[in-house]
């Protein structure tokens, strides 16, 4: 019925005839402050007329605003009711409704300002309406409303923030408009925190944003809310946005001040929280990341910081049947190194001491595991390659022969076949596992073929894997071996590959011709008979 009688269009006609003529009045009321402002001096009855004609202007624009914003209100309520139609809605918007909205940001009255970024919040869903209050700078006016004291109109432009956060230009916008900061205070106050969190995770994905975390009470509360979760498994906005914060190596070195890191791990071998896991596991790779900067092992000042949890993590490990779960806490052993060992252990009593080679034989069964658990084993045996008394061990079992198995295999996938090129090159450095993996399984041929692979980053690994070799390959003569020979000859086939490929097709080419009787002017060749 509202349809029929047009309402819609008259309605809309009505608000914008209203803030044509709120706008007019802000224009005569500048005039008189510039007529009050250039008003000579001398003449002070004709200034205090004009202040005093202006001082009666502003109070009669003020009863004026008031009794309008009430009419407004009325009128995009209204409206929002009749834009639950999608055809309607797309009428309101070619008539520039976002544009009349927007200009409402800049009210005060409660209701009207909610009932505004109520209605943005509902256009903003489409793409055209978002790019429009883009360029009409929405954001920088909704943010000014984080600071109000009203807790409804700050809910309502959250809910609308929210929305345009899914947005990677936004995003940038309303980092510029120091949003990071203005969202973490309101994580202090629980009818605000978990829209504040989807914000901050939306923010949290970009790296550059990491960083600005770091600035402010972030970490210190997020740490607080994941430790004093109230049910087992965490929230995922809220574990989300700590996966996301631990990526940074700063956020990661705060995430363990206070004892965090206890409390983490305290939570999740009482939880097992697969998210909660996977911040562990960054932060496991700070501390990893941060031992390989080092000139010398005796600059590390975490040292022990990880020996409480090492072996809780390997009984984890094994004995937990979360596919995710389990991930996570073979990735954070992999990150573990000699210096993060509890006091006077190795890898080879701890791998000794709770049968970890049998089970990662299992792991490695055709079929049983998926290709990114597969990839954690791989990592975890470079781990353990780095001990030399863990060469033994390896060579010893199937873990070689699996590994090479698996690099015929999985050629296609470059992160795989990386990391196995890796393990590769410390299993190489040791005597028992060199000779089981040149010897026993036969790995050479193989890596001479993924030479020329075309991953830049593959094709780099295998150039140091030969290089390896053929250094143990020199005899003490300075005469190259077997393996050598073959080394050099794949290198010159690959460096003249071009030019060997010519010569391959002139040859071919040749034989064909000599095949049909064919001389070089491509004419038949004199029958000796004639």
């Amino acid at each position: 019925m509202l349809a029929n009688y047009r309402i819609g269009a008259i309605t809309l006609k009505i608000v914008e005839f209203e803030l044509k003529r709120h706008q007019l009045r802000l224009e005569e009321e500048k005039l008189l402050e510039a007529a009050a402002n250039e008003a000579p001096t001398g003449g002070a009855d004709s200034n205090e007329d004009i202040l005093a004609k202006l001082d009666r202007e502003k109070k009669r624009n003020k009863k004026r605003m008031k009794k309008q914003d009430q009419l407004l209100y009325v009128c995009f309520s209204v409206l929002l009711n009749l834009a639950e139609d999608i055809h309607t809605e797309r009428k309101m918007v070619k008539r520039k409704i976002v544009q009349f909205l927007t200009k409402l940001l800049d009210r005060v009255a409660p209701d009207l300002v909610i009932l505004t970024i109520t209605f943005l919040k509902k256009l903003s869903i489409f793409e055209e309406n978002k790019d429009a209050m883009v360029e009409l700078m929405v954001v920088e006016k909704l943010v000014r409303y984080l600071n109000c004291s009203h807790d409804k109109t700050i809910q309502t432009a959250i809910k609308l923030l929210f929305n345009l956060s899914f947005d990677p230009a936004l995003r940038e916008v309303l980092v510029r408009n120091s949003l990071i900061p203005k969202l973490v205070e309101l994580l202090k106050k629980p009818p605000f925190r978990a829209l504040s969190l989807r914000i901050l995770y939306h923010l949290s994905i970009d790296d550059r944003c990491k960083s600005m975390f770091t600035y402010t009470e972030a970490i210190p509360i997020v740490m607080q809310l994941v430790i004093n979760f109230p049910q087992n498994i965490v929230a995922k906005e809220l574990a989300a946005l700590a996966v996301n914060l631990s990526h940074n190596a700063r956020n990661a070195e705060l995430m363990c001040q206070n004892r965090g890191l206890e409390a983490l791990a305290t939570r999740v071998f009482r939880t097992r929280d697969p998210l909660l896991m996977k911040v562990i596991r960054n932060i496991s790779l700070w501390s990893y990341t941060l031992q390989e900067d080092l000139v010398s092992d005796k600059a590390y000042k975490y040292r022990g910081m990880w020996a409480p949890f090492v072996v809780p993590f390997i009984e984890l490990c094994l004995n937990t049947d979360n596919h995710d779960f389990s991930i996570e806490v073979l990735a954070t052993l992999a990150n573990m190194t000699p210096s993060d060992l509890p006091p006077k252990t190795s890898w080879e009593r701890l791998v000794t001491d709770h049968s970890l080679i049998p089970f990662l034989n299992k792991l490695l069964v055709p079929g049983f595991s998926q290709d990114d658990m597969i990839l954690e084993v791989v990592l975890f045996v470079s781990a353990l390659a780095l001990g030399p008394k863990c060469a033994p061990l390896l060579s010893s079992s199937r873990l070689i022969r699996t590994f090479h198995s698996l690099f015929q295999e999985k050629q296609h996938d470059n992160e795989l076949t990386l990391q196995l090129l890796y393990a590769f090159y410390r299993m190489l450095r040791h005597p028992e596992t060199f000779e089981e993996i040149l010897f026993g399984v036969g790995f050479v041929p193989d890596l001479l073929l993924a030479a020329d692979a075309p991953n830049i980053e593959v094709r780099r690994m295998c150039d140091v894997l030969m290089d390896l070799i053929l250094d143990h390959d020199l005899n003490h003569g300075g005469t190259i071996g077997d393996f050598g020979h073959l080394i050099r000859q794949r290198r010159f086939e690959i460096h003249n590959a071009e030019y060997l490929e010519m010569i391959h097709t002139e040859n071919q080419s040749a034989a064909y011709r000599k095949h049909h009787g064919i001389d070089d002017n491509g004419g038949k060749e004199d029958d000796d008979s004639n």
